[in-house]
């Protein structure tokens, strides 16, 4: 009995080998050549984004409040040149900041500059001083307040000659007594000027501070004077009707006295504040060197 020579014949046997192995380089190039997945080397965005700035001044204090929509982390650092602090913000973004601020003139914060480091994901903030001057940072579930306090002035009445033919309180003289705190509103008096309006709260006693927050759509300013009882049912309006300040309103809580100044979305950083012994000075506008 001969030998089975294949199932095929020898011609038909190489046609179908080629044919394989045609087959199996045709796989070898499709698997070659597809691409592997794009692997994406953009970092997610940060989680938190800082919203806006900006300051309040008092008698003592001149603070600087960094707005956001989340609790913030931070570190920060002195430095001398130039003079200031730099705060930096991991996992943080700036949401439509300008580079630069200019606060109303005071005697300690000369700008608030910022940047944003887009491959960490980090935002940095950069209060230049005008002096070196003692710092504490209060966080909040809305950002920080950067609270500064004034150089002493007393310190150096001592050294300053008398002005107006007023003599100066000698060293070891009594101290002027300190104005009670307020209670009790009394009056809300307005005066427009060519440089801003000035609103005068008018209480018991000296009104140290308020809580202050800007609003926009209308833009208005908002002083929460906390603990001042007011005497006026409902909410009060006073028309001022200049380039500062439209309107300024007063509404009594038990808690507080809420007083509204309605202006423009150009002058919602351009205020400031003093306290008097018979209540606090507020201004909206800009302030005189």
């Amino acid at each position: 009995m001969k030998a089975l020579q294949g199932i095929c014949p020898a011609g038909r046997s190489r046609s179908f080998q080629a044919i394989a192995w045609l087959l199996v380089l045709a796989v070898i190039q499709a698997v070659g050549c597809t691409s592997p997945p794009a692997v994406s080397d953009t970092l997610p965005p940060p989680a938190r984004a800082i919203t806006d700035f900006w300051t309040i001044e008092t008698a003592e204090t001149v603070a600087v409040i960094v707005k956001s929509d989340q609790p913030l982390t931070y570190t920060a650092n002195r430095q001398d040149d130039p003079r200031g602090v730099s705060f930096r913000f991991p996992d943080t973004r700036l949401d439509g900041l300008d580079a630069a601020y200019f606060p109303p003139p005071n005697p300690v914060i000369r700008s608030i500059r910022t940047a944003e480091a887009t491959d960490s994901g980090e935002a940095r903030v950069f209060l230049e001083l005008a002096l070196d001057a003692p710092y504490e940072v209060v966080p909040d579930n809305e950002g920080l307040k950067i609270v500064f306090r004034k150089p002493l002035v007393a310190a150096a009445a001592e050294k300053m000659p008398a002005l107006s033919g007023v003599e100066a309180p000698k060293a070891g003289s009594a101290p002027a007594t300190t104005a009670a705190a307020a209670t009790v509103l009394r009056e809300v008096r307005t005066e427009a000027r060519a440089d801003g309006v000035v609103i005068r709260v008018i209480a018991d006693g000296s009104v140290k501070t308020a809580n202050v927050f800007t609003l926009e759509n209308p833009a208005r300013i908002v002083f929460d004077l906390m603990g001042l009882q007011s005497t006026f049912q409902g909410e009060q309006r006073i028309p001022v009707r200049s380039e500062w300040v439209s309107q300024v309103r007063h509404h009594g809580y038990p808690d507080k006295v809420r007083l509204v100044a309605d202006t423009d979305a150009r002058y919602l950083k351009s205020y400031f504040m003093e306290p008097t012994a018979d209540g606090i000075l507020i201004t909206v506008g800009v302030k005189k060197p």
